[in-house]
């Protein structure tokens, strides 16, 4: 039982620092990535559940830092301060992340596809308007190549439209 313990808690550890590096590359790095969510309605939570994962993650990790060999005044210090930790997430999205009109706060306001790929019909060239949910005056207009990798997840990267003839794309 014990080693299935260890096994367990170790995978549970291992889970909360992706949990903590996912929270730091999203928002430090995540509009390298061209990456999005399919379902625009999860997309806006999908920053809110981030902050939640990362805040408990570093709870947990503090939470299994406690051991009964240490004494109870060690214990207490590492449940509280476990605590205290855990609201950086909620203090840096709340306070910072949240009021910057960045990927993870634009809603896109209107989505027209251009063309579609013969051979793949997973395959578009949309064009996307949105506009920052802070500062709705701030808004863009992006041509985009998308690609649906999965039912949840696309690949948008932005396209140059040039006139070609040969090839296989239609228009919608």
């Amino acid at each position: 039982m014990s080693k299935f313990y260890r096994i367990l808690i170790n995978t549970l550890k291992f889970l909360c620092l992706g949990f903590i590096v996912w929270f730091a590359v999203y928002f430090l790095w995540g509009d390298r990535f061209t990456i999005r969510f399919t379902d625009r309605g999860f997309a806006s939570w999908f920053p809110q559940i981030l902050v939640f994962l990362s805040a408990a993650s570093i709870y947990g990790l503090f939470i299994f830092a406690i051991k009964s060999s240490r004494k109870k005044w060690q214990n207490i210090l590492l449940f509280v301060g476990g605590f205290l930790f855990a609201l950086i997430p909620f203090l840096a999205y709340h306070g910072y992340f949240q009021y910057q009109c960045n990927f993870w706060n634009y809603e896109i306001k209107s989505e027209k596809t251009l063309y579609i790929n013969k051979l793949n019909k997973f395959e578009t060239v949309k064009v996307l308007d949105s506009f920052c949910a802070i500062n709705e005056s701030e808004a863009k207009s992006d041509t985009v190549f998308s690609k649906q990798i999965t039912p949840y997840f696309e690949l948008n990267d932005e396209v140059r439209i040039k006139k070609a003839e040969k090839s296989d794309w239609k228009l919608k």
